[in-house]
């Protein structure tokens, strides 16, 4: 079999990685456009090219910084298994470049060549019955000017003495040096990570949050989450996987990464199971070794500072485990992040700990895990574990120091009101006086809450120090909106008041009721109207929920905690000469007899909320069933239960927008 011999490797199109190959990229780089098939000539229907590693476009930027090495990874593939070894060699080729910008009508200038250099003399194998050579790391040494953005054309070609190519192709990555950025910008003993869903945010909103006293970021690490391993059903070999929006992300590097990194901010990318039977704790040695070089392609191309494994949604097949498969077991999961460390050098290596057998343990090469990573945190948040995993380092890992640790993950998503959901400073106390070194977040929802309020109530404890934020938040595509910040005097005015659900009686053409039925959010009858009470500590709120008819005449008072309202039951009217009843604020619902039925014994709850960068203010209830209501009072005893001669009772959650 005859192969192309001098083959430039690629159009746009053929720069994507394909399916079905150990270095298939995210998810919309995986599929191979033939649709330009007459521009490739081929000899007995088999053709090469070269492509880059880690899914990256033709084009893709890679940043030098400051007197850093950067690293592309090139590989050749054919369009059909090799008959026999096929030796390929790369070379970097100007003339390549100047062909390319001639077609396109683009300048690009070539990088310094001095600058630059292929590994192992830009020679790979593709082996009898593969398509793939492995990669050769193409290194781009400091050299050009900061903010002047490079091109690199890379052709190759094979031996054996097979025919040149007439139809030859080029793969080019652009290449922009960049000032030197902080390797870390400390605030304290103890680093603050936390994991972004970028299916939704944007992992921009993390650089908002600073110090008080000196502007250095509350965050030290953000983490993209998340990316996937999975296993090539072709291959049986395991690979990276992106979705549209981790994708979106990384070719966007330069908007989204670069960034929070010129804040000293590190961005590190999570690893997730992915519902097959790739794994962190399954892989032989071999495919260790081969996904750990994977990864460090997707490290030095998108010039990320690491990786966070999390092993909860693999699924496992322990009992029959696939070639080049393991049973599953911590020591593989060691294994993997051992060979991490070998080819990361002193980039990041993290481990989310769901379970005990979703971490590494035990030694690898006479190397304890401990020794390995740089930080884990426990998996289970404060609604699952409210004491947090304190010692649990000690009994679970080998070496691994409390100041590798995060005993207490805090979930800040709308789950759990934002991060105020079993909000205890003591337990921040207790990270801090017990020499623990990590402390972790999960899930911002930055476009629904003003964070700094929470972030200043933690910082305070584990840094003496508050949290300011700047105002600014950012859509998932990178649109920047101004915030409002609130404080205590602008919650004074008038607010138009929607509840998230409502229940409603049916009632018949004779006047009885017949059932309760949702009716779903429900404006408030009357605008909220809040004014300062005598102290100028909280507030006097007049109008709320289903009867403004009371609570019109008997306005609640309510606190100022935590940014936002807070809401209790309380006595709003003792019966007087005018009005003998009295009236009192319960949490209630609906009962079997048409009856809004009070739950005094509920008095110790309250309802509080938080503030959204636009503005809004949200309250959070205690559910959809219920909702805080007056009860009229006579001679000490609840007369009656509200009767619903109201269509519905307002319930669950509540958005308030300011109106003056």
């Amino acid at each position: 079999m005859k192969y192309m011999n001098h083959v430039k490797s690629g159009l746009l199109a053929m720069a994507f990685a394909c399916a079905g190959i150990c270095f298939t990229g995210c998810e919309d780089d995986v599929v191979i456009n033939t649709g330009n098939s007459d521009k490739l000539d081929t000899v007995d229907g088999v053709y090469g090219y070269v492509k880059s590693a880690a899914g990256a476009r033709e084009l893709t930027p890679i940043s030098v910084f400051g007197d850093k090495v950067a690293t592309g990874h090139l590989y050749f593939e054919l369009s059909k298994a090799a008959e026999q070894d096929v030796t390929v060699t790369f070379k970097v080729d100007e003339d390549v470049l100047e062909a390319y910008n001639k077609k396109n009508g683009t300048s690009y200038k070539m990088y310094p060549a001095d600058k630059l250099s292929l590994a192992n003399g830009g020679t790979a194998t593709i082996k009898a019955g593969e398509q793939k050579s492995a990669s050769v790391e193409l290194n781009i040494n400091a050299g050009g000017t900061i903010g002047q953005t490079y091109a690199v054309a890379v052709s190759a070609s094979a031996n054996n003495g097979v025919e040149v190519s007439t139809n030859n192709q080029e793969y080019i990555y652009l290449v922009k040096p960049l000032a030197a950025i902080p390797e870390s910008i400390s605030k304290g003993d103890i680093l603050t990570h936390c994991f972004v869903e970028v299916n939704d945010e944007n992992i921009l909103n993390m650089g908002e949050y600073t110090m008080k006293s000196d502007g250095k970021p509350f965050f030290d690490v953000v983490s993209i989450f998340a990316a996937n391993i999975n296993v090539d059903s072709k291959t049986g070999r395991v690979h990276v996987f992106c979705n549209d929006q981790v994708s979106f992300l990384l070719r966007n590097a330069d908007k989204f990464i670069r960034p929070l990194q010129a804040k000293g901010i590190k961005v590190v990318m999570t690893i997730l199971g992915n519902h097959d039977e790739a794994g962190m704790g399954n892989l032989s040695e071999a495919a260790a070794k081969d996904f750990a070089k994977e990864l460090k392609a997707y490290l030095d191309i998108y010039g990320l500072d690491g990786i966070d494994f999390d092993d909860e949604y693999t699924s496992y097949n322990n009992s029959n485990p696939s070639p080049g498969f393991e049973k599953r077991s911590r020591a593989n999961f060691a294994r993997l992040v051992y060979e991490c460390r070998q080819v990361f050098g002193k980039k990041l290596i993290g481990v989310y700990e769901y379970g005990s057998l979703d971490s590494p343990d035990g030694e690898v090469e006479g190397v304890k895990v401990g020794d390995i990573v740089d930080y884990m945190t426990y998996g289970y948040y404060q609604n699952q574990n409210p004491n947090g995993a304190f010692g649990r380092e000690e009994s679970h890992f080998e070496n691994l120091p409390k100041s590798k640790y995060a005993p207490l993950p805090w979930k800040i998503n709308d789950e759990l009101n934002g991060g105020w959901s079993g909000f205890d400073k003591s337990k921040f106390q207790k990270v801090k006086d017990e020499g623990y070194g990590i402390q972790m977040f999960y899930n911002p929802k930055p476009l629904m809450y003003q964070y700094y309020v929470l972030l200043s109530e933690i910082s305070e404890v584990l840094f003496d120090d508050g949290v300011e934020w700047s105002g600014k938040y950012w859509s998932r595509t990178g649109e920047a909106y101004q915030g409002k910040m609130l404080g205590y005097e602008d919650l004074v005015g008038e607010w138009k008041v929607t509840s998230s659900n409502s229940l409603f009686t049916y009632v018949d053409e004779e006047g009885n009721p017949r059932w309760w039925d949702w009716k779903g959010s429900q404006e408030f009858e009357k605008n909220v109207i809040i004014e300062k009470d005598e102290e100028g500590t909280g507030y006097v709120v007049y109008n709320w929920g289903t009867f403004p008819e009371i609570t019109g005449k008997y306005p609640m008072h309510c606190d100022y905690y935590n940014g936002a309202l807070l809401i209790y039951p309380q006595t709003i009217h003792e019966g007087d000469a005018e009005d003998p009843a009295t009236y009192k604020m319960h949490f209630g619902t609906y009962s079997k007899n048409f009856q809004w039925k009070a739950y005094p014994n509920y008095d110790d709850y309250y309802m509080d909320g938080a503030i959204a960068p636009n503005g809004d203010m949200h309250i959070y209830g205690l559910g959809n069933r219920w909702a805080i209501n007056p009860y009229k009072y006579v001679g000490g005893e609840i007369e009656t239960d509200i009767f619903p001669d109201v269509p519905y009772f307002v319930s669950e959650n509540y958005t308030m927008k300011k109106v003056r």
